[in-house]
């Protein structure tokens, strides 16, 4: 029996109870710090003993890690470029899934950042191996194939204002495409700009 609800409890595999504490994780993860979350109330909510849930994730930081983890991978589906097109093209549709990511999970994606900051060591790899996954594909997709250092650096400032317009943005200021137009626009100056110097 379920402590909330007294149904039954419902048995899964392996993997989709799994997926279904992580789920519970990020949904809980809206309202309050990662680390002040209580995996009672997550086995609670899942219809399972805490020491079950200790069983798909050794610590409780093991658990944390999962659902920071999940969050940053379900931005990585969406903020893909498409196989083919111009860069300017490739760089939008990583814009866009990014930008229309952020923008329809808002309160899980910020809590998700928010975990990052937090500064346990093993949350910033999760979330610095998300921003350098990101970073590699907008340059691959810019076209710029042997990246220094300034251009990574450069790309790595324009993620963090897209996140932070993504963020703030509301149709009363600027829409999801003028937003898009922005973005890509401003990397694409960038982008010319270093060559130019390096011509």
């Amino acid at each position: 029996m379920t402590a909330k609800s007294g149904q039954t409890r419902t048995r899964l595999r392996p993997e989709e109870r799994r997926a279904q504490l992580i789920n519970i994780g990020l949904r809980l993860l809206t309202t309050r710090p990662i680390h002040e979350m209580s995996v009672d109330e997550v086995a609670a909510e899942a219809g399972i003993s805490r020491g079950l849930l200790f069983h798909y994730f050794p610590t409780k930081r093991d658990y944390y890690i999962a659902v920071v983890r999940a969050g940053g991978d379900r931005l990585l589906l969406h903020a893909n470029a498409p196989e083919e097109g111009t860069p300017a093209q490739r760089v939008r549709g990583i814009a866009d899934g990014f930008v229309s990511f952020v923008q329809r999970r808002k309160d899980n994606y910020v809590a998700v950042v928010r975990a990052a900051a937090g500064g346990d060591e093993r949350v910033l790899e999760v979330f610095e191996d998300n921003r350098r996954i990101l970073a590699d594909r907008v340059l691959e997709a810019a076209g710029v194939h042997a990246p220094t250092p300034l251009h990574r650096l450069a790309v790595r400032g324009w993620l963090a204002m897209a996140e932070e317009m993504a963020i703030g943005a509301t149709d009363q200021v600027v829409t999801t495409t003028e937003l898009i137009d922005l973005l890509v626009s401003g990397l694409e100056q960038v982008m010319e700009q270093f060559a130019a110097k390096h011509d």
